[in-house]
């Protein structure tokens, strides 16, 4: 019958999980049974005169501990952080590896699993990846539209590394030179042409006092001139002697 095991010819009683039989029942005595000790379980009602022993998690197949043995359960190994199972039998690990490390230069494709390993993949040219285990290649930076120059290329373990051009400095410190000239000359200009417009004035009003002054004898001996020459011609005229 369930719950019952037979032994000489007589069906006894089992004893319940975690624990095991000391003394086999008689036709007027029932099953005696006692817990399992430390490092011992039964998992199941049972008829087991001894307790099983617990599993140890064997360290040179790198497996370890995943769940502890108790008295109504068996150990469960498994394997550590970093590794995967690579042999698995009746449900549980057996034998685990140590798992691939992506390295910098590449970059984990597939995850690995409890029971897989990582997939990794190199970084495509123009990427880089600068640690292990990493997810995505970064594309290296463009020195170009920060407006610098590129003082090392970029690999597939580290960034290109940029640098201010010394040519745009120059551009940019001439052109500073040049408005700061333009803006000089402007306010030159700006405060000495009042003086030069005054200068100019005057100079121009001395030349004409001079012209006018050059230009009143002229007309003084033209006026004195005239009248004589008509005199003389006049006399000229009037004398016998000039017939």
């Amino acid at each position: 019958r369930e719950g019952e095991y037979e032994i000489n010819g007589e069906c006894c009683p089992m004893c319940s999980p975690g624990s095991r039989v000391v003394r086999h029942c008689k036709s007027n005595v029932s099953t005696t049974c006692i817990p399992c000790v430390h490092d011992t379980y039964t998992e199941h009602p049972n008829g087991l005169t001894e307790c099983l022993r617990c599993k140890v998690c064997d360290k040179g197949a790198r497996l370890t501990i995943k769940e502890k043995c108790t008295y109504t359960k068996n150990t469960v190994c498994g394997c550590a952080l970093g590794d995967f199972c690579v042999h698995h039998g009746d449900g549980e690990c057996e034998m685990c590896q140590l798992s691939t490390v992506c390295l910098p230069g590449s970059r984990v494709k597939v995850p690995g699993t409890e029971f897989s390993d990582n997939q990794c993949e190199v970084c495509p040219d123009g990427t880089f990846s600068a640690s292990n285990m990493s997810r995505a290649c970064q594309p290296w930076t463009k020195c170009e539209e920060q407006r610098m120059t590129e003082a090392k290329a970029g690999t597939r373990i580290s960034d290109a590394v940029c640098q201010q051009s010394s040519l745009s400095g120059a551009v940019i410190a001439v052109i500073i030179i040049l408005l700061v000239l333009l803006a000089a000359s402007g306010a030159g200009g700006y405060f000495l042409w009042p003086k030069v417009k005054r200068k100019y004035n005057v100079t121009c009003k001395q030349g004409t006092e001079d012209e006018q002054k050059q230009a009143e004898p002229l007309k003084d001996n033209r006026a004195g001139t005239l009248p004589v020459q008509e005199t003389v011609t006049e006399n000229a005229k009037s004398s016998p002697g000039s017939i």
